[in-house]
């Protein structure tokens, strides 16, 4: 049932590509002619010139010294060794993802707050590095659950952290911001 429904979707992406290129091409080619040649419509002025792409960048490389000093602070502190291989801004929100050569992934807000830490496939957060994206609090709590080894992933925003686990029983549990159980899903 899922290779159908994927499969479907593929095909749907393959044709919207494919009409989007037949698009472009008529807009750079300068519009649809008519049967005599002449064109039927003429394009913008602008399209005219120069074909410059496709939208708005939303996000992209950036250099490490652009990380927020809070950021560049925390990386130092907590994962000195592990060089930075690709370091990435997003315009729009102003959050920085950051990945290192040890696989493990980084989101930060603006203003240097860690907002999301990921192991890589496969792996789980190591304990030095979860004490430190998790309060206190709620660090004793995943030790005393038996979950300090198994975290995969740690994703925090204004309702509480999201821990996801490599659990047999468990996918991910949430938390509030004081460190109350609110969520178990459940694979």
């Amino acid at each position: 049932m899922k290779t159908k429904h994927l499969s479907r979707s593929i095909v749907a992406l393959v044709l919207t590509f494919i009409f989007a290129g037949f698009c472009a091409v008529q807009t750079i080619q300068g519009g649809e002619k008519s049967d005599n040649g002449n064109h039927k419509y003429a394009p913008p002025a602008a399209a005219q010139e120069e074909f410059t792409g496709v939208g708005p960048v939303v996000s992209g490389s950036v250099d490490y010294a652009a990380l927020p000093s809070k950021a560049r602070k925390f990386l130092e502190k907590h994962c000195d060794g592990h060089a930075v291989v690709k370091c990435e801004k997003e315009f729009t929100s102003g959050e920085f993802g950051i990945q290192l050569a040890d696989g493990i992934e980084f989101e930060f807000d603006a203003k240097g707050n860690v907002i999301e830490t990921e192991a890589p496939d496969g792996y789980s957060l190591s304990s030095p590095l979860l004490k430190a994206v998790v309060p206190g609090k709620l660090y004793q709590l995943l030790i005393h659950n038996g979950f300090e080894q198994s975290v995969e992933a740690v994703h925090r925003d204004r309702s509480g952290y999201r821990i996801d686990v490599s659990d047999p029983v468990f996918k991910a549990v949430a938390f509030d911001p004081s460190g109350v159980l609110t969520l178990v899903v459940n694979d």
